[in-house]
């Protein structure tokens, strides 16, 4: 794997090629571990979260606790089950789905770093890079029946868009990333920041800024609107949050850094969590010196996961950090050799660990 940047060909293959290879490892191991375990493909994809989005397609949001999950994706894969005659189960669209997401993302990212003679951070400038998000250790996530896929291709729209200028059309990414999931509005905060940097007068300046936040804060309110009709409470995504351990002050967020609150068992497996957040927040502040939005974009959704009381859900979060991970294998890819495969080879054993543990039921976020 070389450092230097390579050309739109090998750029390519070498997105596609580790895409392929991690979906095949992933579902390889599924579709193993089901075998071998006795029980159903379809059970091992359909776990934690996904049950839930199941859930929520088969019988909305009935259920009060069900309402902290945005309704962008299972609106999706209810649309497309109602479009393939409604017999297909929803675990199955949804991994078709956002499995279609992550190659889409693949093949823009390959094609706008392919047609610029300068990449920004929004494109690796080495193989190292995409092995690093690819192979980040919740990355099951971006082709199994959740949401980050689909949010994953919205997010490089809303920011590749912002990045050349386009306003409504990172306008218009923007407003879909802000149904899709929490760190939505992070996103169209930093398209509004970044199209505002693009080269113009003041005024203009502003107007873009304006436009694309304006665009995501109407979106936002339509969210609000929708909430309230299904349940009749304007805020019922952020109510429906008490269904789940979280920090009751400042301190208690800041303890659980150290899983220092009364429902914490600590062990490895949540201080991997955190060591990975680190990874994350260097990384993160690296890309402030490159570019202070999307840096800023990478510390910000960190932060937003404090007021849970832990870093607990850091793989499943820091999986789209697409500009973040990009970074760090870079990073990595001017190291020596034997650290560079040292890390590499702890990133994939623990890429795979969490993989399986998503296929037993095992916390894996």
């Amino acid at each position: 794997m070389s450092v230097e940047r390579s050309s739109g060909s090998p750029r390519w293959q070498a997105a596609v090629g580790l895409t392929a290879l991690m979906l095949v490892h992933h579902f390889g191991l599924w579709a193993w571990t089901a075998f071998h375990r006795g029980f159903p493909l379809i059970e091992a994809v359909n776990r934690w979260d996904s049950h839930l989005y199941t859930q929520i397609i088969f019988n909305g949001y009935a259920d009060p606790a069900l309402r902290a999950f945005l309704p962008l994706y299972p609106g999706v894969v209810w649309l497309l089950r109602a479009a393939l005659g409604g017999g297909i189960p929803p675990a199955a669209i949804g991994c078709v789905l956002s499995s279609l997401c992550l190659l889409g993302f693949a093949a823009w990212v390959s094609w706008r770093g392919a047609r610029q003679p300068v990449s920004s951070p929004l494109e690796p400038r080495t193989v190292w890079g995409w092995f690093f998000f690819l192979y980040s250790p919740g990355s099951f996530a971006l082709h199994s029946h959740h949401t980050e896929g689909l949010f994953l291709l919205l997010s490089l729209g809303a920011l590749a868009c912002a990045w050349d200028g386009r306003v409504w059309q990172a306008a218009l990414f923007a407003a879909l990333c802000v149904w899709a999931r929490n760190q939505g509005v992070l996103v169209a905060i930093t398209a509004a920041l970044l199209v505002a940097r693009t080269p113009g007068a003041w005024s203009g300046r502003v107007g873009r800024f304006a436009a694309v936040g304006g665009v995501a804060l109407a979106s936002f309110a339509g969210l609000l609107l929708f909430h309230e009709r299904v349940s009749g409470d304007w805020l019922a995504h952020m109510h429906a949050q008490k269904n789940w351990h979280h920090a009751d002050s400042l301190w208690s967020a800041v303890r659980g850094l150290w899983f220092g609150n009364e429902w914490h068992r600590p062990g490895w497996w949540l201080g991997l969590r955190n060591l990975f957040a680190a990874v994350w927040l260097a990384g993160a502040v690296m890309l402030i010196r490159r570019n202070w939005p999307l840096g800023l974009y990478g510390v910000l959704s960190i932060l937003i996961m404090l007021p849970q009381g832990d870093l607990g859900n850091a793989f499943r979060f820091g999986s789209v950090m697409f500009p973040v991970l990009f970074l760090v294998g870079d990073w990595f890819a001017e190291r020596p050799v034997w650290l560079r495969w040292t890390v590499a080879l702890l990133a994939l054993w623990l890429n795979h660990k969490v993989a399986h543990s998503f296929s037993i039921g095992s916390w894996a976020y």
